[in-house]
């Protein structure tokens, strides 16, 4: 089934469900993401919000507001410590800025590939952990969705590491992103993600890293037609909320939220594998000029970056039990 007929099929069945039991819904959640309603985040809450009105009997349901709505990633995080949103799906890479602890999750090559990471996050002491993290800095993790497996756009065609010398490569603003691309011999540019098309239109950038699902689905690939497959990153995107809110909530509510959050997210993850598999083939068939740098270079400079994020006891413990899963 393709991601159209997944969200039709969504769609359908969380209109019905509102139907019979937005009248009895007792607890209203407000759900934010910045991705488009095609997209797999969308599909993830979407599955969230009937898993939760089907296990509540209709007493709470999510409403969930796509397009950043109701804010960017960055605002809706906050959001979730004042109240104007209780639940918030964002890249972990933003989420560090709160949660200093989780920056493991955005180190290079953490995972073999999306299948180890699906495994890893399934894991109950993986969860467990970092929960426990999140908690101490006032979140409440409701599941964990990914944002796809993280490849590398250019310009010019990027066969082995020495082709990144210097290339000015547009990463997020985050330490462990900016230190990996160093190490690769590249020029790591941070920059808004919606300013991205046009810097790569006038040669502001030479590159960036992407899945295959946002590659595709913003036509980047017009402004850097060459897509280097290395898998130098599975992003890990937390659903959180805050602890406070959480607590607020009745404890069925709470226990179903919980079940709800990790029953959604696993399909969520399978439905970006299965997003990025099918945007795959539409980039080839558009032309994209693909390459296969060999990642063994990359792995091990990537290694220089672990040190410098692995440094308190909790960080420890959580890459030591991620590390853990085969």
């Amino acid at each position: 089934m393709t991601i159209a007929k997944k969200l039709a099929a969504l769609c359908f069945a969380a209109t019905t469900l509102v139907s019979s039991a937005t009248f009895a819904a007792e607890v209203t959640l407000k759900a934010s993401h910045n991705a488009n309603p095609d997209e797999p985040y969308h599909l993830g809450m979407q599955r969230m919000n009937e898993l939760l009105m089907e296990k509540t009997g209709g007493k709470a349901e999510i409403q969930v507001f796509s397009n950043a709505q109701l804010g960017d990633e960055m605002e809706s995080i906050q959001g979730t410590q004042i109240g104007t949103v209780d639940i918030a799906v964002t890249a972990n890479e933003l989420l560090v800025n709160f949660v200093p602890d989780m920056g493991v999750l955005s180190l290079p090559f953490l995972f073999d590939d999306a299948l180890h990471m699906d495994r890893t996050l399934k894991n109950e002491d993986v969860v467990a952990q970092m929960n426990e993290i999140l908690t101490a800095k006032g979140f409440r993790l409701i599941g964990i969705f990914s944002a796809g497996t993280r490849h590398i756009m250019t310009k010019k065609p990027v066969e082995t590491i020495e082709d990144m010398a210097d290339l000015k490569i547009r990463t997020m603003q985050t330490p462990a992103h900016l230190d990996t691309f160093k190490q690769f011999g590249a020029n790591p540019t941070p920059m808004a993600y919606t300013e991205l098309y046009g810097a790569l239109e006038t040669g502001v950038v030479d590159g960036a890293e992407a899945a295959n699902t946002n590659y595709h689905s913003q036509k980047f690939y017009e402004v850097a037609p060459n897509w280097a497959i290395l898998g130098w990153l599975e992003i890990v995107a937390p659903v959180v909320m805050g602890e406070a809110r959480f607590q607020q909530l009745p404890e069925d509510v709470q226990a179903a939220l919980l079940e709800a959050g990790a029953e959604a997210a696993a399909y969520q993850r399978e439905t970006y594998r299965n997003s990025d598999e099918e945007r795959y083939e539409q980039l080839v068939a558009a032309g994209v000029n693909v390459t296969h740098p060999d990642d063994a270079p990359f792995r091990a400079r990537a290694e220089e970056v672990y040190a410098a994020y692995t440094q308190t006891d909790a960080q420890k413990k959580l890459l030591e039990l991620l590390k853990s899963v085969d």
